[in-house]
């Protein structure tokens, strides 16, 4: 193990890439500074009116804080209640699990005839296909939703020639070797059934070399009606038979295969903006996930989101954005909420016992993983939360059309942010922590601890490591290895139902998915009054409302030690003086308290990568 640790936050600052504009935005300069009284703000509902003093930047709670002799942290996420009249607000309470379709389960009635595809779980190739379908899906929600998911999304969809479908041949289309049309509306459908929603990847950067107008291109070059549609260099365009890097058409990481498209053409941007309608207006998707969309302008992805909400209100838009950019989401962004791999950075760090990857180790994106401390971790994920919290200015704004909405001005809230660690473009979580599978329990945990929606990746649930184990390369594609049906014996029971547990927790604890966040200090009970806990390795945090008629708190703990438990530790709740408390959820071996003391803590002895949740009993 490596045991380089950052008691900073400037090291995994780099690493998260909160880029010197975020940090220095007018935005983030805001914090402390005067804000619009939030009565003027507020929506209905959102933030009831109280007789406790109250300041969201301090988080005091009056009285009850106050007797309890303990002096309230600082908000690092300010509460976001549930609010009906705000159509997005169901994202906040999301319980996401990715599927890559291909690799998921084949269907239960069988392959088409003469379709030729690779043994279910052979050994996954980047050309490959194993027959993957979305009645297969369809027939295996039971599993999903047994985890606590109530939101599905899955990677494309589209008529593709790669098992990925991130080379579309038509964006209108469902391929056939997924089940067509009618097996993915049954899908959305089965799942509305259940009280679930889905969410769709989409790839709108570029097409496959197959789509119907390069093909048009290819065949009819400068005379095509769609050659504006792609951006040629020069003629006679040559798809096949070139290498990378020495194409003479624009595409996409200089991929022959993936010819980019030319977003100053209107057609190619009314096309793409029918395309999301359609796929809302027909199958009734619930929101896009939008892959790679940094290379088209921001105005276009307004629009976009736009028209899809034009068909359905509570449509959400996702953003694969990496690092952190509070500009770019929230209602005066252009998406609702984006893949927060930050989280993953900061999280995984903490846990994984002196990990750390590279970007080439990790995913080609910029994503890369640091060891830290619990002081490190607190900085770095608490200056992520701050630059997306500093911008959001809660209460009604109006969308593109001018329409009302409640998700507020400014920045998106960390409550909307979806969160994860890994998927199926990153080396996959065991993995990353080199099969320590306590590690990802613990890594599970604290994501269903933090504001935003967890997103689970098919087959961490039941330990799946990627094709080559971690001795060979994590990456694409032996991270999208078929789900282990035809091997269920060898699936980690242990962590599938800790999996489940956790999902449960999300779902029935509405502090997790609602309540604000602020760090908690911890002290061992040996140690003198006053004096802080030494352990590097213990954090813990609230999550909080400005008022109890919004809710109940929970205080959540973390401790990472492979090796070395810890001493009975004093951690202040905010729960009040002299309560009685339960654990919510708690790994085996945490030893807790009965009741906060007259300073409004609660004592707990934590074994070896333990984690516990604790509420008012």
């Amino acid at each position: 193990d490596r045991t380089m640790t950052l008691s900073t936050a400037s090291a995994l600052r780099a690493r998260i890439n909160l880029s010197a504009s975020a940090r220095d935005s007018p935005a983030l300069r805001r914090v402390g500074a005067a804000r619009p009284s939030r009565r003027a703000l507020r929506c209905p509902g959102s933030f009831p009116r109280t007789n406790n003093a109250f300041s969201v930047r301090r988080g005091r709670l009056g009285a009850a804080r106050a007797s309890a002799g303990a002096a309230a942290a600082e908000w690092v996420v300010e509460p976001s209640p549930a609010d009906p009249s705000c159509p997005f607000d169901w994202w906040k309470d999301a319980v996401v699990y990715q599927i890559f379709p291909d690799r998921f389960a084949p269907d239960p009635a069988g392959h088409a005839p003469g379709i030729s595809v690779d043994a279910w779980g052979s050994p996954p190739t980047i050309r490959s296909f194993q027959g993957g379908s979305l009645r297969g899906i369809t027939a295996n929600l039971d599993h999903i939703q047994s985890l606590g998911v109530n939101t599905l999304y899955t990677t494309p969809v589209f008529l593709s020639t790669a098992n990925h479908r991130y080379h579309p041949s038509d964006f209108m289309k469902v391929d056939p070797m997924l089940g067509g049309e009618d097996a993915f509306r049954e899908l959305v459908e089965a799942c509305h059934a259940r009280g679930m929603r889905f969410v769709l990847d989409g790839v709108f950067n570029h097409t496959g070399r197959g789509h119907w107008a390069f093909a048009s291109l290819l065949d009819a070059q400068e005379q095509s009606p769609y050659a504006d549609w792609f951006l040629p260099k020069s003629f006679p365009v040559v798809a096949y038979g070139v290498e990378r890097y020495n194409v003479n058409y624009e595409c996409w990481w200089d991929l022959p295969d993936l010819p980019k498209l030319n977003f100053n053409n209107e057609g190619v941007r009314e096309h793409v903006l029918d395309v999301g309608a359609f796929w809302v207006r027909e199958f009734g998707i619930d929101g896009w996930r939008l892959d790679y969309p940094i290379e088209i302008e921001p105005r276009f992805w307004k629009r976009f989101r736009d028209r899809c909400r034009a068909e359905k209100e509570g449509c959400v838009t996702v953003g694969e954005l990496f690092g952190v950019k509070p500009n770019d989401v929230g209602e005066d962004g252009h998406f609702d909420s984006l893949m927060n791999y930050a989280f993953g950075t900061c999280a995984v760090g903490f846990v994984g016992g002196g990990v750390e990857l590279r970007q080439d180790d990790a995913i080609g994106g910029d994503y890369h993983i640091t060891p830290v401390d619990a002081d490190g971790f607190r900085k770095a994920y608490g200056e992520v939360c701050r630059a997306y919290q500093s911008a959001h200015v809660p209460g009604v704004g109006r969308d593109a059309r001018g329409t009302q909405n409640a998700l507020g001005k400014g920045s998106a809230h960390p409550a909307m942010l979806m969160n994860l660690f890994d998927s199926h473009d990153t080396a996959r979580a065991l993995w990353m922590l080199r099969g320590d599978a306590e590690a990802l329990k613990l890594l599970l945990l604290m994501q269903a601890c933090v504001p935003g929606p967890p997103m689970t990746y098919q087959g961490t649930e039941v330990g799946q490591i990627g094709a080559l184990g971690l001795d060979g390369s994590g990456r694409d594609p032996h991270n999208r290895q078929a789900f282990p049906w035809h091997e269920s014996a060898a699936w980690d029971r242990n962590l599938l139902s800790h999996s489940k547990e956790v999902g449960r927790l999300r779902n029935e604890l509405y502090a997790l998915r609602r309540g604000g966040l602020r760090w908690c200090a911890t002290r061992a009970v040996s140690a003198n009054e006053g004096e802080p806990v030494d352990d590097t390795k213990l954090i813990a945090w609230e999550r909080a409302f400005a008022s109890s008629s919004d809710g109940a708190g929970a205080v959540c703990a973390f401790h990472s030690d492979k090796k070395r438990a810890t001493s009975a530790t004093l951690i202040d709740t905010g729960f009040g003086a002299n309560v009685l408390v339960k654990a919510a959820f708690a790994t085996k071996g945490v030893v807790l308290g009965s009741a906060t003391d007259a300073e409004g803590r609660v004592s707990v002895t934590f074994p070896p990568q333990s984690g516990v949740v604790v509420v008012p009993a």
